[in-house]
């Protein structure tokens, strides 16, 4: 993983960022330790992570995408932020990180 240091302007949202830099908002709050909204000015740590997103399909688990893509279902959850899945939900894959 490479990190960057991003400065937010105006025009930058977390979820801009996620996407541009291939990881998960959950990731970059936990790795800035970010409990508030950003703003413009602040400077934030960013994790580039090589990966894909996943738009998840009826009966999909953390476990079955996870053995799709030959990764681990702890890894997804903790990059994500999530304990489980939903429908249509989008979950970011990371690539060559088996756990």
């Amino acid at each position: 993983m490479k990190r960057v240091i991003v400065r937010i302007d105006d025009e930058t949202s977390l979820d801009n960022l996620a996407e541009k830099y291939h990881t998960t908002v959950a990731a970059i709050k936990r790795l800035n330790n970010l409990h508030t909204d950003i703003f413009a000015g602040m400077r934030l740590i960013i994790e580039e992570t090589q990966g894909e997103y996943y738009t998840v399909q009826p009966f999909d688990t953390l476990e079955s995408i996870a053995r799709k893509f030959d990764s681990s279902a702890h890894k997804i959850s903790e990059l994500n932020g999530v304990e489980r899945v939903f429908i249509g939900q989008r979950v970011f894959i990371p690539q060559g990180e088996r756990v």
